[in-house]
């Protein structure tokens, strides 16, 4: 890959090969070849390489092994493409930090935690499967909506597709994650497999009003993981670490049942304070 790839030692660097020359250098060495953050603009496969799969890998597209879905997409906007639907969908949370790695995971079922599992797995095959989908509802991920780079807004209230800023036709845009499906879907709406698990949808902990990085802290250190506090822990138990208004939100998040503005442009969504959590602090 030397011969390809000018400073090797780097991590994401460009390889000067075609996508199906790439694809068979990885297969022929055993490896995996998988799609990464499918969706995002600038550098993704369907973000702003082609709209098909098969144009880039042609009759080895079945040799590619998962699709990850990315931050600013989720199970319901990719299964309106149709090509699609053989695939396996993965979840997976970038290492670009600490504090959010394994943020965004997958549940599989596998006789044991092995390569080989995992690779039955991702084939469904021997009973192997991934069952679960766990990442960020899309409205909060950088590049769901189009975003204008020379008013430095998120055009979020204009249906989709945006593909130009109503405040001027020569004014530069991301094109958001839900803009380019809705250019590219063979459906209005998800056509699910039968073999697609359940995408559940988390609010991470930093994005909740209100919770700073002590009372965040002190959450994990009491139940023993960010996951526990979203998916485990009851209200009651929450407000004994921080309160019982920051249990309020922290259970309306993960209910699915507070306010969310969609991010764009490299902006993570916003979650907004519920009303009734508003009353709690009159009282």
């Amino acid at each position: 890959m030397e011969l390809y790839i000018s400073n090797i030692d780097l991590s994401t660097k460009r390889a000067r090969l075609t996508s199906r020359e790439l694809l068979s250098v990885a297969t022929s060495l055993g490896g995996v070849f998988m799609i990464a953050h499918a969706f995002t603009p600038h550098k993704s496969v369907y973000g702003n390489c082609a709209k098909r799969l098969s144009e880039l890998f042609e009759e080895e597209v079945e040799k590619v092994a998962a699709l990850e879905l990315g931050l600013s997409s989720d199970t319901d906007l990719a299964d309106r493409i149709e090509e699609l639907k053989p695939i396996t969908f993965i979840s997976n949370s970038d290492a670009h930090s600490l504090a959010k790695l394994g943020r965004e995971y997958n549940v599989m079922e596998l006789e044991r935690p092995t390569f080989k599992e995992v690779m039955l797995a991702l084939k469904r095959q021997g009973g192997r499967r991934v069952c679960a989908n766990y990442g960020l509802d899309p409205k909060l991920g950088k590049y769901h909506r189009t975003f204008c780079e020379t008013c430095r807004i998120i055009l979020s209230e204009v249906p989709p597709p945006v593909l130009s800023c109503p405040n001027g036709v020569n004014h530069e845009i991301v094109v958001g994650v839900l803009d380019r499906i809705a250019i590219i879907a063979d459906h209005p709406g998800p056509l699910h497999p039968e073999h697609r698990p359940r995408y559940h949808y988390q609010v991470p902990l930093e994005f909740v009003p209100g919770l700073g990085r002590v009372g965040l802290n002190r959450l994990i250190a009491h139940f023993g993981s960010e996951m526990a506090v979203l998916h485990q822990a009851s209200r009651g138990d929450i407000a004994k670490v921080v309160g019982m208004k920051l249990a309020q939100q922290i259970v309306l998040a993960r209910e699915g049942l507070l306010p969310l503005s969609a991010g764009g442009g490299g902006h993570y969504g916003k979650v907004a304070t519920s009303p009734a959590v508003e009353q709690l602090r009159l009282v």
